[in-house]
């Protein structure tokens, strides 16, 4: 029975870790990380709230020819409305909770959606959100 319950646990432990892609830092911790924004696109907070609400435990990032595109867990994209990208074009994939969640906590009407050297973040407020993983390989069923 013990074992049993251990390993419900670590799949449960598992399916949250999945649906809980990111991490919220503070701004300043985010810029001694990863470095200096290289391309930043200003969207109302308003908008990306719309665009979580449309997705499904996960919505990715990216930015083709300095223009920052969003996609549902289907790979669909959300914006800019009436564009597609191929299969093999690669987006980094948060959360939709913790995506929530840094709106929640950053409490301004701009977040800033940012390519660094080698990461892309989302910063709303004195908050920055990273630790995105890739999609293509990883991309949600």
């Amino acid at each position: 029975m013990k074992k049993l319950l251990f390993a419900f646990s670590v799949v449960a432990l598992m399916s949250i870790n999945v649906y809980s892609q990111g991490k919220i830092l503070n701004k300043e911790e985010a810029n001694k990380l990863f470095g200096a924004v290289l391309v930043s696109k200003e969207m109302p907070t308003s908008t990306l709230q719309s665009l979580v609400n449309q997705s499904t435990k996960v919505i990715m990032f990216n930015f083709i020819n300095n223009d920052s595109y969003i996609l549902d867990n289907n790979r669909k994209v959300l914006l800019p409305v009436g564009f597609s990208v191929s299969n093999s074009e690669v987006f980094h994939v948060f959360s939709t909770s913790i995506v929530q969640e840094l709106l929640d906590n950053g409490n301004t009407p701009v977040t800033y959606i940012e390519q660094r050297k080698e990461v892309l973040t989302i910063t709303n407020g004195d908050f920055t959100l990273e630790y995105s993983w890739i999609c293509p390989p990883y991309c949600p069923d």
